[in-house]
């Protein structure tokens, strides 16, 4: 079995376990979750008579987007120059399109209003109008329907239009996806179960002149995702100097300003330099805990939803790592162990497990990446370069970074700005699980 077979496995052992999981919890229902209107698990209602379907953006609709000026020919044109597959391109794109129009036509027939919209046309008057948001692409089109909705009590529930390419773990089980009418009927039935999924908040704090600036912008949306600094920033080593150290908010104005963010985070929030083979300097607080100087290349702060994903990618240990440690310990320092590649990658598993947890957890998970270290070795005192956490707090002394949003989202965020990173029940995003077999 390869790494790469060996990762797969351990991300799939570990969500059937916080499935399992998940479903006591849905049983045995918290405070917390029944406070923002928890339905009950006895008979699910879902409310469909309105509902508003999120499109997918393909590939050649952003690159229809990207050359507005030009003609269908021209367009074809200047991507085969380009050595596109302009076939394949334009192939996928109908069978996105397909597939919108049926999930459409089958709410349609139940006698359902449909509203459609892209990334583009994605705006709050369609949110509130619709009492279900059904996004049809993959996990992408479902972080970006779900980013937008503050309702705690408005459903998301998205449908993977491409199920023999990827799996869409956020979406409804490929089953819906091959019948799409059926998967409507089982939840027009009640055959689901109710599913809450945390997200964070993030809260801004900079001087009052500044917070116009802190304003979004669509990275699939660009060509070129970079942030032309709001003033002139002194370099790296002004930044740390021993007056900054000694006195790290000198300079800033007593009167600043907070605002929170129009985008919830399902999945993650990235902090760090736009461009990435530059330091990411950040100043650290992980909940009440003492502030702390950062040198890495940036921070991630994850939910339980995304703990599966880029929190796995960046934390997990590998087979080939584990084994080599064991080697060291039976060989050089005489510990008595079981040396094999089977056990190494039981033990691997074992470790990649405790990285995951819950989609509906209070806490969030944060990892320092690839921290730089100096002063103490192999950490600064007081903070874990991984861990959990209930609040994350960041202020920048960077020069061109940005705070990404599930990886679509981002919002400058350079020296001087500050940021608090949290879980409130009344932002969780209420989505459904059904069962991956065919109900009927």
């Amino acid at each position: 079995m390869s790494v790469l077979n060996n990762f797969t496995v351990s991300v799939a052992k570990g969500l059937r376990r916080l499935r399992q999981k998940q479903e006591l919890r849905e049983i045995l229902p918290s405070a917390a979750r029944r406070k923002v209107g928890s339905a009950s698990k006895d008979a699910p209602h879902l409310n469909m008579e309105k509902c508003l379907i999120v499109s997918k953006v393909t590939r050649y609709e952003y690159e229809r987007h990207s050359h507005d000026n030009i003609s269908d020919a021209e367009l074809e044109r200047v991507l085969r120059e380009r050595g596109s597959d302009y076939e394949t391109m334009v192939n996928i794109h109908k069978r996105q399109k397909a597939f919108e129009e049926t999930v459409a036509k089958s709410l349609r027939e139940m006698g359902h209003q449909v509203e459609m919209a892209s990334r583009l046309t994605y705006k709050e008057d369609l949110i509130k109008w619709c009492d279900v948001v059904v996004p049809c692409g993959g996990d992408g089109t479902f972080l970006l329907a779900a980013s937008r909705v503050r309702d705690a009590n408005k459903p998301v529930i998205g449908f993977n239009s491409s199920p023999h390419k990827s799996v869409g773990r956020l979406c409804l089980p490929t089953w819906c996806s091959n019948d799409v009418k059926g998967a409507f009927q089982a939840l027009k039935d009640g055959r689901f179960r109710w599913m809450r999924r945390s997200r964070i908040r993030t809260t801004i704090t900079c001087e009052p002149k500044l917070l116009d600036t802190i304003t979004p912008v669509d990275l699939h949306t660009l060509h070129y995702c970079r942030y032309p600094p709001t003033h002139d920033i002194p370099d790296s080593d002004t930044l740390y100097s021993e007056n900054h150290r000694s006195n790290p908010d000198a300079g800033r104005s007593c009167t600043l300003a907070t605002k929170v963010l129009p985008v919830l985070a399902l999945n993650e929030v990235f902090i760090g330099e736009s461009v990435t083979s530059r330091v990411s300097l950040l100043r650290l607080q992980i909940d009440d805990g003492a502030w702390t100087h950062t040198k890495s290349s940036g921070l991630c702060v994850t939910t339980g939803t995304g703990s599966t994903s880029w929190h796995f990618s960046i934390n997990c240990l590998r087979t080939q790592s584990v084994q080599e440690l064991m080697n060291i310990l039976h060989k050089d320092y005489g510990v008595t162990m079981d040396t094999t590649l089977e056990k190494a990658r039981e033990i691997t598993e074992k470790y990649n497990q405790k990285l995951m947890f819950a989609p509906d957890s209070d806490q969030l998970a944060y990892s320092v990446r690839e921290y730089i270290t100096f002063e103490e070795w192999p950490t600064p005192r007081g903070l874990r370069v991984r861990d959990r956490a209930s609040s994350v707090s960041v202020k920048s002394h960077c020069t061109d970074a940005g705070l990404v949003i599930d990886g679509s989202v981002s919002f400058p965020f350079n020296d001087g700005t500050e940021a608090t990173l949290e879980i409130h029940p009344e932002d969780s995003l209420m989505t459904v699980h059904m069962d991956d077999a065919l109900p009927h």
